[in-house]
């Protein structure tokens, strides 16, 4: 029987396969896509985005150096001179002007302040009247600013940036498990096609032959037209339902091929049941959680969320406390009419100040972005109990339909192998006369039935598979994460 269904199949693939055959497994598929579709392609563009991001938002925090000048700048005006008579006399001024410097800034992640050093040289010449020119130095310019009583805006971005990161990359990887399941689903449908149609060919070619049979047996007197009829009637339903069966199986196939980003091929698929499989203990729901908790870019999406609420409450709680601002700086200095005396003898300049400002009056304005930052956070800590509610429900029921899967798997394969005996038994009895058409058809009937109904539990099996690998980034089989920490 197995010989005649891959001579039926063979046959089959060859009367519409106008493409070269290739046989593939569920496994190669998954790895196809994950490597060369469109989707793979989309999903790893959008990781080294993230990456990228992240790296920007991390450049921020080191040293910045730019070089400034204006090279060079003029002027010419009247401008009013107050003569020490105290009258006023307006003179012609022209003048050019330019300069250059270099300047270094740090940002203090550990603070939130910022670190300068720079160094700057500035020329003016006088082309009016006496033409004089003069240089200005300053050698080394160090400074300081750092907020006090303020919320570190610097380190939480370092932290925000670093979770997003963290997030990317196991956004990533569900994306990729999202996909292994998609192609599973689209495997196993195209599957049921193929094994469908290997099964109504071995029924055609059977009717057929029993068709030439009756037609004999009609002449002869020894069966009815009724049942004569019968026959004639089941062989151009399962023309008509081949028909349909090709034209769903072309399109399906390309759809496949499609997916897996790889040219239209005839593909023979082979059978997808899972070598070793146990179910799992229920006991486990919490190690799982624990998983989605460790790899779900869900939960760290949460996590993050947490962080951005608690800033919020620490923002709203400083804003009503006075804000102070130290400013100081310290260098060098020095001018003089040639370059290279103005870098004798330098001069020290120092400077340093603190601003403050105080919240005397505010109508109540901090007091309710406080409170509203404090809800907020209540809010945020009750949601993220929901939702740990909801993905154990969602865990437990995925092992339930893991474990019933398994112990369907190995019924509906019992029940197959017993649909198929029973319907050669049944063809040959109908053969020998022992048995109606009627029920035959049955017997057959039956047989199409327990195929599509093994095929539909390992389907079933498959995907509560990779739907617990995309809940939890984590692999049942293996009991390994799929998630590497960085």
């Amino acid at each position: 029987m197995s010989k005649l269904l891959t001579f039926c199949l063979s046959i089959l693939l060859s009367s519409f396969a106008v493409f070269s055959q290739k046989s593939i497994s569920l496994k190669e598929s998954i790895q196809l896509a994950q490597q060369n579709s469109i989707n793979a392609q989309i999903n790893n563009n959008n990781y080294e985005i993230a990456n990228q991001t992240y790296g920007f938002q991390r450049a921020q925090l080191f040293p910045q150096i730019n070089l400034n000048a204006n090279l060079p700048g003029y002027n010419s005006s009247i401008t009013s001179v107050t003569q020490p008579d105290g009258t006023i006399k307006f003179t012609t001024v022209e003048q050019a002007f330019s300069n250059v410097g270099i300047s270094l800034s740090q940002k203090i992640a550990a603070t939130g302040g910022t670190f300068t050093a720079s160094s700057n040289i500035n020329r003016f010449d006088r082309l009016s009247g006496n033409r004089t020119t003069n240089f200005n130095t300053q050698p080394f310019v160090l400074g300081l600013n750092q907020p006090l009583f303020r919320f570190n805006e610097t380190a939480f971005s370092l932290k925000t940036a670093r979770l997003n990161q963290i997030i990317s990359s196991k956004v990533f990887i569900k994306q990729q498990e999202q996909l292994a399941l998609d192609v599973s689903i689209q495997y196993h449908a195209l599957l049921q096609i193929q094994q469908q149609l290997q099964l109504l060919l071995l029924n055609k070619t059977n009717t057929d032959s029993l068709l030439q049979i009756a037609t004999l047996k009609l002449k002869l007197g020894k069966i009815g037209e009724e049942e004569y009829l019968q026959i004639q009637l089941e062989q151009i339903n399962i023309t008509t339902q081949l028909q349909q069966l090709k034209a769903n199986y072309e399109l399906m196939m390309m759809k496949f091929c499609n997916l897996l980003t790889m040219p239209q091929t005839e593909l023979i698929l082979a059978e997808s049941k899972p070598n070793t499989i146990y179910q799992i203990d229920i006991n486990t729901t919490n190690q799982l959680l624990a998983e989605y908790k460790s790899n779900s870019p869900e939960y760290e999406q949460q996590k993050l969320a947490q962080v951005q609420n608690e800033a919020a409450l620490q923002r709203a709680k400083l804003n009503r406390l006075p804000s102070l601002n130290l400013i100081a700086g310290y260098g060098s200095n020095q001018s003089a009419p040639l370059l290279n005396d103005a870098y004798q003898n330098l001069l020290t300049q120092q400077n340093a100040t603190i601003g403050i400002a105080v919240p005397l009056f505010t109508s109540g304005a901090n007091t309710a972005s406080f409170k509203i930052a404090d809800y907020q956070l209540k809010n945020f800590q009750l949601q993220l109990q929901q939702l740990e509610q909801r993905i154990t429900n969602d865990i437990m029921s995925q092992i339930l339909s893991y474990n019933l899967a398994i112990k369907q798997i190995n019924n509906a394969q019992f029940a197959d192998s017993i649909a198929q005996r029973r319907y050669e038994i049944s063809y040959n009895k109908y053969q020998a006369g022992k048995i109606t058409y009627t029920d035959l058809l049955l017997a057959q009937n039956q047989q199409l039935q327990a195929k599509q109904g093994y095929l539909n539990a390992v389907s079933t099996y498959w995907q509560a598979y990779y739907q617990l690998r995309v809940t939890t980034l984590y692999d049942i089989e293996k009991q390994e994460t799929l998630y590497k920490k960085q």
